[in-house]
């Protein structure tokens, strides 16, 4: 694809997360579209936000859970897609937001080529309960194509407390997610490629693929663990609660 329809595609879609508003997805009048066009358009949608004085503070996973199981995708996390447990949000903001609960590892170090999940687990690694906001900017979509490129439909990474790596088994996390205290679903770790590291660990080599790296105190959203819940008409709340690092929650209004 041509240098210039990706550079469209790109203010389109960005210009679409500015304004909370749902454009045809890309595929729609470029079927020819390659999963690497779609990483080059997402780069692109990052390189605005970053001239516009944002910075890069993690990556988003997806597909890591998949079943049956299905090459992951990334997403990139910009300094202001990142809250704290207990944020409130507008869902004005958003087109049509919904949530999952994950395992969210920070990069304790820089991993600037392959690691395996056990040199990761030795690693000054440290490991978070986290709940990922997804937004699709897009209508029509078909697949993964048209995700990464859409940043692969990642809003917003809420973050509860660190525990070095060391302390748990990543796999053996388990997770309940609530909304204003009714259960919706829960999960283990291990679904997530039998380890949430081992997602990382396709994540650094990914990356070192396309001449990046995983540096110190980026955050990964390593994949769901509950699948995904539409956030209804607000106010209302959301919690996972992981079993060796605590609670997450994020609180949604109109």
């Amino acid at each position: 694809m041509t240098a210039d329809v990706l550079g469209d595609l790109a203010v389109a879609l960005d210009e679409a997360w500015s304004h909370a508003e749902a454009i045809p997805a890309p595929t729609t009048d470029h079927p020819s579209l390659t999963v690497e066009d779609a990483y080059d358009i997402q780069d692109l949608i990052v390189e605005r936000r970053l001239v516009a004085g944002r910075a890069i503070a993690g990556w988003k996973l997806g597909l890591t859970s998949a079943d049956p199981p299905a090459t992951p995708i990334s997403g990139t996390l910009l300094d202001d897609m990142v809250i704290p447990s207990g944020s409130f949000l507008s869902t004005s903001t958003m087109v049509g937001p919904m949530v999952e609960a994950e395992i969210v590892v920070e990069i304790g170090e820089t991993i600037d080529g392959p690691a395996e999940a056990g040199e990761l687990m030795r690693g000054p690694h440290l490991i978070a309960g986290g709940i990922e906001v997804i937004d699709y900017r897009t209508v029509g979509s078909k697949g993964v194509v048209d995700w990464i490129a859409d940043n692969s439909t990642v809003a917003y990474a809420v973050v509860g407390e660190r525990v070095p790596v060391s302390e748990l088994s990543p796999a053996e996390i388990e997770v309940v997610l609530s909304c204003d205290g009714a259960e919706l679903a829960s999960g283990r770790g291990d679904k997530v490629m039998g380890n949430p590291l081992a997602a990382v660990s396709w994540l650094a080599r990914h990356l070192s693929d396309r001449g990046r790296a995983l540096h110190e105190g980026e955050v990964v959203l390593t994949g769901s663990l509950t699948g995904h819940h539409v956030v209804p008409a607000g106010p209302v709340g959301f919690t996972a609660e992981f079993t060796g690092v605590g609670a997450v929650s994020v609180h949604f209004e109109p």
